[in-house]
């Protein structure tokens, strides 16, 4: 009779950023406005009276515990040409300017209405997307406007065991242009690139390791003709 055995191989390195250097050090950057995101603009003075029309929140809303979605009802929204609209102030740039020194822009325009202002700004829209080889991929909102590439991975439960850390692709928007890298996570060099740190609408992707993708495209999508092959062997050893 003829017999044959099936052998599969399945190995990868799950070890992250190897021969790491001591006393590594990283700048946190700060968030830098894009298009289309949509901006909670602050403002207030010593007296709240006199800066109440500058903003698009109700009176009766001040003070209140209001959620996210609400906040972006409210929100101004950074247009194709970079810049959002404040009632009585007219258009401010925002585009690639971060919060804060977007926060210094509307401040400069107040001085012209009101004494001693405050001015503070956030983007609501800061999120981060994975999906692939992890325990529980999805979307995730940024509060503090700040994630790193592997407080992603964390949030996202780990990477599942069928995961290649040495090529996660991240897709980002640059300029309104869509753009992808790829990146090897068992590299301490990946802590000095522009991608250790996220930025808003970032979307990454873990793909499966060789041996997983071997198993799932080349025996799956091949089991009606390995069933075939058996039965002419077996045929043939009758």
């Amino acid at each position: 009779m003829f017999s044959f055995i099936l052998v599969i191989s399945c190995s990868s390195n799950k070890i992250l950023f190897k021969n790491i250097p001591e006393n590594i050090s990283i700048k946190v950057p700060e968030a830098v406005i894009t298009y289309g995101d949509l901006i909670d603009v602050k403002i207030s003075s010593l007296t709240n009276q006199s800066t109440s029309i500058f903003s698009p929140i109700a009176m009766d809303k001040i003070g209140t515990i209001r959620d996210a979605e609400a906040r972006k009802l409210d929100a101004y929204l950074v247009d194709s040409s970079g810049e959002i609209d404040i009632t009585y102030i007219g258009k401010i740039k925002a585009y690639g300017l971060t919060c804060s020194a977007l926060s210094d822009s509307i401040k400069n325009k107040l001085l012209e209405f009101v004494k001693t202002p405050s001015v503070s700004t956030k983007i609501l829209n800061f999120r981060v997307s994975i999906l692939g080889q992890v325990a529980s991929p999805g979307t995730f909102n940024v509060i503090d406007q700040s994630m790193s590439f592997t407080e992603l991975i964390s949030r996202a439960g780990d990477f599942s065991k069928n995961a290649d850390p040495t090529n996660v692709m991240i897709i980002r928007n640059i300029n309104n242009k869509i753009t992808t890298a790829y990146i090897d996570l068992t590299s301490f060099e990946f802590f000095n690139s522009e991608y250790y740190f996220l930025k808003q609408n970032d979307k990454v992707y873990v793909r499966p390791d060789n041996a997983s993708l071997a198993f799932d495209f080349g025996i799956l999508r091949n089991a009606g003709a390995l069933s075939l092959l058996t039965s002419i062997f077996i045929l043939i050893s009758r």
